[in-house]
């Protein structure tokens, strides 16, 4: 049987069919308003049970974000001391690196020198 959705709730989509002269049977208003209560209690007990869901879900991904599982949480660390030894290295690399290159301009500065007939003094102890 087709259902109408623009009739509220208990309310029948088609007509009752009934003998002429017969009376409505009494408290009809009441087992509609009836109906109609019990599929909102419905509605909302399943609004409250989705909410409820949400909410641990969201409890639950804001917890491993901040902990973490344990392979995770593993994984992690390895990256972090990997990334804390590959840091000093290029640290070694950028001072072993700035170190010549003082070093260079240190002989191109003694060589101008040199060409205008300076000399440099230096300590020797």
């Amino acid at each position: 049987m087709p259902v109408n959705r623009d009739l509220p709730a208990g309310i029948p989509s088609r007509p009752v069919a009934r003998a002429p002269g017969v009376k409505k049977p009494s408290g009809l208003n009441v087992a509609r308003f009836i109906a109609r209560e019990e599929e909102l209690y419905q509605a909302r007990k399943y609004t409250h049970f989705n909410e409820t869901t949400a909410s641990r879900t969201l409890w639950e991904e804001k917890q491993n974000r901040q902990t973490g599982s344990g392979p995770r949480v593993q994984l992690n660390k390895r990256l972090d001391e990997e990334r804390e030894l590959l840091n000093k290295e290029v640290l070694a690399i950028r001072q072993d690196r700035l170190q010549k290159y003082y070093e260079n301009c240190y002989q191109e500065w003694e060589k101008e020198l040199r060409a205008r007939g300076l000399a440099l003094v230096r300590d020797r102890d």
